[in-house]
């Protein structure tokens, strides 16, 4: 499961180099409706951008078993502005380069990625509205709790690519960064690291229960 801004494209690339893993990028519904024609047996790893319940989407066992890697929060948030407002250039990076910078954005507007953005992708909700009676962060620990065999952490990259390696039982050599953030944290202003971390309240909690799992 790639989460957004936590080093995945770097991992991405070097898994798609790793002598003897055989894996399947999915991205979009084109990818799913191409892999109910495949055998799931093929593949030793599947992965890409979505929400928990893709094993669901592409007809997996029930029982598959999930991997990731988280980065914390308000760094995440950070990232993720300035990649959609230098990279992205449909309607949602549209929007964003509206704002002035970053402490206009956050002054005065909401995108739902920016915020509790891991705890809404791991709990499978997403950008969806929940039941009244779902509470979405029990619901992400107790899938990061019982669904999960792995999770890396972007700040200890060399360490968790390490450890990802031995439990796949292949070696990932990793020979270059992707997507380097093009930014410089002095531009933002603490008022706005604040409004980030109250977006993000749940995140952090969720964060600190994964390091403490999974570290």
């Amino acid at each position: 499961m790639h989460l957004t801004k936590t080093a995945g494209g770097t991992l991405k690339s070097a898994i798609g180099k790793t002598p003897g893993l055989s894996t399947y990028f999915v991205y979009g519904s084109d990818d799913v409706e191409n892999f109910r024609n495949v055998s799931p047996n093929t593949f030793d790893l599947i992965y890409g951008h979505s929400i928990f319940g893709l094993h669901q989407r592409i007809g997996l066992h029930e029982d598959t078993r999930y991997i990731c890697f988280m980065r914390h929060p308000i760094m995440r948030t950070i990232s993720h502005y300035y990649h959609l407002r230098n990279v992205d250039f449909g309607p949602i990076g549209d929007r964003i380069r509206e704002s002035n910078d970053i402490n206009d954005f956050f002054a005065n507007h909401r995108h739902w990625e920016f915020s509790n953005f891991m705890m809404k992708v791991i709990s499978g909700v997403g950008n969806s509205t929940p039941p009244e009676d779902v509470n979405i962060f029990r619901r992400a620990v107790e899938i990061l709790d019982t669904r999960f065999d792995f999770v890396g952490f972007q700040e200890f990259f060399p360490i968790s690519v390490r450890a990802l390696g031995e439990y796949l039982g292949h070696k990932i050599d990793i020979d270059r960064d992707i997507n380097i953030g093009r930014y410089n944290l002095g531009d933002v202003y603490p008022e706005t690291i604040a409004r980030i971390e109250i977006l993000n309240q749940q995140d952090l909690r969720l964060y600190k229960f994964a390091l403490r799992k999974f570290l």
